[in-house]
Parts: C-alpha cells; sequence; structure tokens
C-alpha cells in the first residue's frame, strides 16, 4: 500500500509507519480499541503550522504588489479545506486511508481528506525536513495562486455572497452554528447560511469565522454566483 502511494506521491519515505499514522483517521481508532494505535491529528496540527508558513513564505516572494490584507485573503482561499481536499483527491488520498466503517461508507468526506493531506505535509516534513514539503507544495500551489490573484477570486466570500443575495433576491443572509466535533484543540465546526428560512450554503471549518467564510462560498458556488 505504501509503496503505491508515495509513487502516486512521487515521494519515498524514509520511516513509512508516519506516513501510516498520517493515514490514520480516528474513527479507525475507536473501532479498534485496545490495538495502541494512534490518529492522525497530531499530523494534522503540525501539518497545519507548516502549510500556513509555506504558503505565506510563496506568496510573499511571489507577489510583491499585493497588500498585507491581499496576501491574507489568498492565503485563505489556498489553505481552505475545499482546496486541500482537492489536492488529497487529486492523489486519490481517500484510498489509502484507515477509517471507521461509518467514514468508509461515505468514502471520507471533505474535511476527513483535507485533514489527512495535512497529516501527511507533518509526516513529510518530519521524515524529509522543509524543503521536502515545498519541493512537494509549490508545484500545487503555485498555478491555483496565480489564478486566484489573477482573476481576483480571493475577495471576502461572506462579502460576496450579501452582495449577490442583495442584488439578486433582495436578502441578507445570516448563519447559524448546526455542528460542533472534535476535542477542543482540534475542532471542527460546521455552520449554514440562510436566506430567509432556505439554507443556501453549508461549510466546515476550525473556528466559527472560517466555516461561515466556507459556507458563502458554498452558496455562491451552489447558485453560480462566483
Amino acid at each position: 500500500m505504501h509503496e503505491q502511494l508515495e509513487e502516486i506521491l512521487k515521494v519515498h519515505f524514509q520511516d513509512p509507519a508516519l506516513l501510516t499514522l498520517a493515514l490514520t483517521h480516528r474513527s479507525y481508532i475507536y473501532e479498534t480499541p485496545g490495538a495502541g494505535l494512534s490518529s492522525n491529528e497530531r499530523l494534522e496540527f503540525l501539518g497545519d503550522s507548516i502549510l500556513a508558513l509555506v504558503s505565506a513564505d510563496f506568496l510573499y516572494r511571489t507577489f510583491p504588489t499585493l497588500s498585507e490584507g491581499e496576501l491574507t485573503d489568498v492565503r485563505a482561499v489556498l489553505v481552505r479545506t475545499e482546496t486541500l481536499a482537492n489536492f488529497a483527491r487529486e492523489v486519490t488520498l481517500g484510498k489509502f486511508l484507515f477509517m471507521g466503517k461509518g467514514e468508509q461508507s461515505s468514502g471520507g468526506g471533505q474535511r476527513v481528506q483535507a485533514s489527512a493531506f495535512e497529516a501527511v505535509l507533518g509526516a513529510l516534513y518530519l521524515d524529509q525536513g522543509l524543503e521536502a514539503v515545498r519541493d512537494f507544495l509549490l508545484p500545487r500551489l503555485d498555478p491555483l495562486a496565480h489564478m486566484i490573484v489573477n482573476k481576483r477570486l480571493f475577495k471576502d466570500n461572506k462579502s460576496l455572497f450579501q452582495e449577490q443575495a442583495q442584488a439578486h433576491v433582495g436578502i441578507t443572509p445570516s448563519y447559524r452554528l448546526v455542528g460542533m466535533e472534535g476535542p477542543s484543540h482540534n475542532r471542527e465546526f460546521t455552520v449554514e447560511v440562510m436566506l430567509g428560512e432556505e439554507v443556501s450554503g453549508s461549510g466546515q471549518g476550525r473556528n466559527k469565522q472560517t466555516a461561515e467564510q466556507e459556507a458563502a462560498h458554498d452558496a455562491l458556488t451552489k447558485r453560480g454566483w462566483l
């Protein structure tokens, strides 16, 4: 299994146990008690920080005319759950994950895949260092970042959705928290955005603000307002 995934990733892990850990979702641990296994949550935490550093450094060097606020907005798009889940799908990460039966039946949701991608980044950093992570990430970040900047796609999604909603249907969106999962250090919030009584989109994130942005983006996409 490791060899097949490493071939897809174009990375060879010196310590295969790190890759196994990165692929182990907490639902798998719950269904195999007593096996002495750990989940990928700590590696996800590490990978999230490394992703933030690598993306910030790349954007700073690549787009010297963007302001601090614009750089922050571009990075938010680059590291959003949807983007990371797409990266995970590109390397078919989902079929290599160790998950509980419930997660397996759904193939691992978007958040699960995004988290696993971050965990792989954390594992790669521990295995081979920061430059290896850069070499792995930049071919993915570079074309996407240029598209985001060239098309000005980094505008705040909540503001954009409010503008579009008021223009199209004359309603100001509202947001409601509908779910909160995970331990305090790795909590996932789920938010729905409403137009009147209608749910227009939903999103997940590590805080309510990020989840609201994801929900607004989901609603913009579904309504064709992007």
